[in-house]
């Protein structure tokens, strides 16, 4: 988001800073296998970062925050970590969010093969082992999300959890795939993945909020123990690999916003 911007104003001339909190560009693209549609994520952050790079109006500044900030809109002075100065008119906040890490919950930090959605496409883009000897594998969806802390929906795990389904059937068309879900938000155009997963053989099995799956050890394995909503029974399946699919959560953003006189939402979005 930050390059899109930051090249966006470039191109109609106007002079722009690029403050990242990192050693190198991307963001959490840099995380991404595909997109939903099958197009390969790399190839085009890299190229992004090379039009950065080699812009005459960008100047980017790593390892930088902005610390302090003066003027109003129009008007901004802002000092980065590195001391320097910008006088600019606008800014653009791009700063990303992180997934929740349910520490304590689904075996989540204990046993190394339950993974959160970026630690999966990140497999994946390995061609890991993990993968290449998994006979099954779950996703849960809607962790730490559409809960009285947490009320919104990302909008985005369902299409990329269908979209990892797919993807692990076609390396083994044998694996056993299941999505443990709420409520499936595959929308729009997403739902021919959703189609397709399900021609593929991904079997989805809805649970509750109230009754959410349990996770054990099953020595070395990974025992959950889920009630189907359609035969109203307890359903127990053994995977190899199981990844979460959490919530969104903010990143950083109230410095900046205090900084810059910004509201939050009460989730700490702006």
């Amino acid at each position: 988001a930050g390059m899109t911007s930051a090249l966006a104003l470039a191109d109609q001339g106007y002079e722009v800073h690029l403050a990242e909190r990192l050693d190198r560009l991307g963001g959490n693209a840099r995380k991404l296998h595909t997109s939903w549609r099958g197009g390969e994520v790399q190839p085009r952050v890299d190229a992004m970062v090379e039009a950065v790079d080699n812009h005459p109006k960008i100047t980017v500044h790593f390892w930088c925050v902005v610390e302090e900030v003066s003027g109003s809109i129009g008007n901004f002075k802002s000092k980065l970590s590195n001391g320097q100065v910008i006088d600019h008119g606008i800014v653009v906040f791009a700063i990303g969010g992180e997934p929740y890490r349910p520490e304590g919950m689904y075996l989540y930090k204990e046993n190394p093969n339950v993974l959160l959605s970026l630690d999966l496409d990140r497999e994946i883009m390995r061609d890991s082992d993990m993968l290449k000897n998994a006979q099954a594998a779950a996703f849960i969806q809607g962790v730490g999300s559409r809960i009285p802390e947490r009320p919104y929906c990302n909008k985005v795990c369902c299409s990329h959890s269908v979209e990892s389904a797919i993807k692990l059937k076609d390396m083994n068309p044998d694996m056993d795939v299941y999505v443990l879900y709420r409520d499936m938000r595959t929308y729009g155009e997403r739902e021919s993945i959703y189609t397709e997963a399900r021609e593929k053989g991904v079997l989805f099995i809805r649970y509750v909020v109230s009754d959410p799956p349990k996770v054990e050890d099953a020595g070395g394995r990974i025992k959950i123990t889920v009630t189907d909503q359609i035969l109203q029974r307890p359903l127990e399946l053994t995977v190899d690999v199981l990844t979460l699919a959490t919530a969104i959560i903010p990143h950083q953003n109230a410095p900046l916003a205090e900084l810059y006189k910004t509201p939050l939402n009460a989730e700490g979005f702006f």
